[in-house]
């Protein structure tokens, strides 16, 4: 196997394993909380002390980047990531608990935006696609793993940390040992002039300043508030205010999921074929398209079209739009750049559900669903200004 061959493997299970952990806390929370006993309100807190975490670590990743290089990046922030996994099994309080999800979102948050400004420059769109549909394979097999636990240790919900972190660790040593690979130009199996350590030469400060990184800052913050938003509000708007069956909703927001992890394996080879501009405008259409079928909901096969469209639709936005930023913004600001575009996604992942959740309660569930077609039709915009900025 080539060298570049070796690279793409240790990406795809670096991916994987950054998924790993993201769903764990939907399963152990109910066992958690009870013996924390806390309220069941509190893994809030447990999110927003790991997005803190994520957003400082990945907003400085283009400075990180230039000091230790990606391959130091990738094994110190899995470790941070394992320690906390680590930190969990031994918790003594919840307070203490809050504190290792602040040092697993500093080890995410860098893995993720180191691993993404790596790969935007050395690999395809279509290697995009994939390592992020790799993701999703992680994030399907870390509530397994934890379910398995559960059932088959008496409810030991330590374990399955313990289990995730082991696994991370693992994933630590294999980029120790494949760190100095990441630095070698030779190897990039897409090769452009200039390499990784070359493209970070400006500050934070005059990379903020690059009128197309602050509205790609803006897309990224619309896209993941929409896509993640869609997915944690779909099921109640169908139950509550449309009379569809909980068993109907359940199924369609899994397939909201399934088709976003599929369309990604889908278009991994449509991106090679066709404009990668031209796609994403078509994707962001079905988006606007696929929200304004769930809004209107005419029938209740209207509101499941609409998740299934937006869902496949969605699906190429996030990795392309990464993968095109150096074409966008230059090499010299794309590392920074990529480290502003996660932390925006994750702090519109956080916002932006919690905004429309408010908006539904205050002038009823329909208008919750007017958000996403609203946020969709900022999307489509804001796209086409970001088109007219780069020419």
């Amino acid at each position: 196997m080539r060298t570049s061959g070796v690279l793409l493997f240790i990406a795809y299970l670096g991916f994987i394993s950054l998924g790993l952990p993201d769903a764990a806390h939907g399963i152990n929370w109910p066992f958690v909380r009870s013996e924390f006993a806390v309220p069941i309100g509190w893994l809030g807190l447990v999110i927003a002390g790991g997005g803190v975490g994520y957003l400082v670590s990945s907003f400085s990743v283009g400075y990180l980047l230039s000091r230790f290089g990606v391959g130091w990046l990738l094994v110190v922030s899995s470790l941070f990531v394992s320690f906390g996994l680590f930190g969990f099994y031994f918790s003594s309080t919840f307070t203490v608990f809050v504190l290792f999800a602040i040092v697993i979102g500093i080890g995410s948050g860098a893995i993720d935006a180191g691993l993404n400004a790596y790969a935007a420059e050395h690999f395809s769109a279509k290697h995009m696609n994939w390592l992020h549909a790799a993701f999703g394979v992680g994030a399907t097999a870390g509530p397994i793993i934890v379910t398995t636990v559960l059932v088959s240790f008496s409810q030991n919900w330590r374990l399955g940390y313990a289990i995730l972190a082991v696994i991370l660790f693992v994933t630590a040593i294999v980029f120790l040992f494949s760190r100095h690979l990441w630095e070698s130009d030779k190897h990039a199996p897409k090769k452009s002039e200039g390499s990784l350590d070359e493209t970070v030469t400006v500050s934070q400060l005059q990379a903020l300043k690059h009128p197309v990184i602050r509205s790609q800052i803006v897309f990224f913050f619309l896209y993941s508030g929409v896509e993640v938003g869609v997915g944690q509000w779909a099921f109640t708007v169908m139950t509550e205010s449309r009379g569809i069956s909980l068993a109907s909703a359940g199924t369609w927001v899994a397939i909201y999921w399934g088709a976003l992890a599929i369309g990604r394996a889908v278009f991994g080879f449509l991106v090679e074929r066709f404009p990668v501009d031209q796609l994403l405008r078509l994707c962001l259409a079905g988006v606007v398209l696929g929200a304004l079928s769930f809004t209107a909901s005419v029938t209740p096969y209207a509101s499941y079209l609409g998740l299934a469209l937006m869902g496949f639709s969605a699906a190429p936005i996030f990795p392309c739009m990464i993968s095109q930023t150096a074409i966008r913004v230059g090499k010299k600001y794309s590392a920074h750049a990529i480290g502003f575009q996660m932390s925006a996604a994750v702090t519109g992942a956080m916002t932006l559900p919690f905004l429309s959740g408010l908006i539904g309660g205050h002038y009823g569930l329909a208008w919750l669903s007017v958000t996403f077609l609203f946020y969709a039709l900022l999307l489509l915009g804001l796209f086409q200004l970001i088109l007219k900025r780069v020419k």
